[in-house]
């Protein structure tokens, strides 16, 4: 990795956790549709939503959602502030398995059945592999004191993450870091953690995905702006004018 000329290198609070799944991976790509076309990997927005209900949960509020302007709206966007950034690794590349259903509906006062036909895809993690997930959370210290949290508070929330987005994908939080980053300007970088596509040469395999760009907001997706995702399959190299952040021996690549 090359470093350009700096004089002061910024550090960051940052959160470290390791996830272990159960095996799936359920989350719902957007717009919604009969198909309920499932992604491949866990976008920032989940990743966001998973630590702030626990959160919340701290300083007493339960919800989920929120009704605002004749729309419900994730409680997670609550949190939103207290994070410049968040990505994860996936060990292993999930398995996407969707079987067909078929769902009958009854009305009993008009007599009738209906019948569809819909599926549930989900991505599966299996194999000999750990299989598991590692998710960094770049904290904005500034924001944080100004909040009702402190950074125990955030650690606690990381220890009670227990999904990632649906109720089918359960997950156990298995280790929690605190600790410093090191935030710099490079123009190449290796990484294992998923950073936006955009302006970037990569050496190495991985998948492309479409995502929600939460700093955007996470409470109404209709009108939110999308990134692209690099998720990568082992360790890359990345080459451009990189901003990263090197943490625990590892490097993160921060969006532009």
């Amino acid at each position: 990795m090359r470093r350009e000329p700096s004089e002061v290198v910024p550090l960051t609070l940052f959160l470290k956790v390791k996830l272990r799944p159960t095996g799936v991976i359920a989350l719902r790509a957007l717009p919604q549709s009969k198909m309920r076309t499932a992604l491949r990997y866990v976008p920032p927005t989940t990743l966001i939503g998973a630590i702030a209900y626990p959160l919340l949960h701290i300083s007493g509020d339960r919800r989920e959602t929120i009704y605002e302007r004749k729309t419900f709206k994730s409680k997670a966007e609550s949190a939103m502030g207290l994070f410049k950034w968040t990505t994860i690794k996936t060990e292993s590349k999930p398995k996407l398995y969707g079987s067909l259903l078929k769902i009958n509906t009854i009305y009993q006062r008009e007599k009738k059945v209906q019948s569809a036909v819909t599926s549930f895809p989900f991505a599966v993690l299996y194999g000999e592999s750990s299989n598991s997930l590692t998710v960094v959370y770049l904290i904005d210290e500034e924001a944080l004191s100004e909040s009702t949290y402190s950074t125990k508070d955030l650690e606690r929330a990381a220890w009670g993450i227990t999904r990632l987005g649906s109720r089918e994908s359960v997950v156990s939080a298995e280790d929690v870091n605190r600790g410093k980053a090191k935030i710099q300007e490079v123009n190449e970088a290796k990484t294992k953690y998923a950073f936006p596509f955009k302006g970037v040469d990569i050496r190495g395999k991985g998948t492309l995905q479409t995502v929600v760009d939460w700093r955007s907001g996470i409470g109404d997706y209709s009108n939110a702006r999308r990134i692209v995702m690099f998720y990568p399959e082992g360790r890359v190299e990345v080459q451009g004018k990189l901003s990263i952040a090197e943490l625990d021996g590892e490097v993160i690549i921060l969006a532009s």
